[in-house]
């Protein structure tokens, strides 16, 4: 599993960054809170993460703090709610 990722932003997106990472580029969705405190792209930033694992999708979540990544896991235990609208939950 990824925990943390910490490089430098690439690109924003609505709900996502690309983090360079030594070179290697990982695209991390984020809550629109998470995104809002994200420094400007080409700054150092260090987000905590979760690795979604499904039969045809690898999706890395990040998150600023560790309170907020094990709310995270607690929403997405919940039947009815994934990864997606646990975001939009923290968001």
């Amino acid at each position: 599993m990824i925990g943390r990722l910490a490089g430098r932003i690439d690109y924003r997106g609505s709900d996502h960054v690309l983090i360079d990472v030594k070179g290697v580029g990982y695209i991390v969705y984020v809550s629109e809170r998470t995104l809002a405190a994200l420094p400007r792209v080409g700054e150092a930033a260090a987000l905590y993460t979760e690795l979604l694992v499904r039969e045809d999708l690898l999706q890395l979540f990040g998150f600023t703090t560790l309170t907020e990544k094990e709310w995270h896991r607690l929403l997405i235990g919940v039947q009815g709610i994934g990864a997606k609208a646990s975001m939009a939950i923290l968001g």
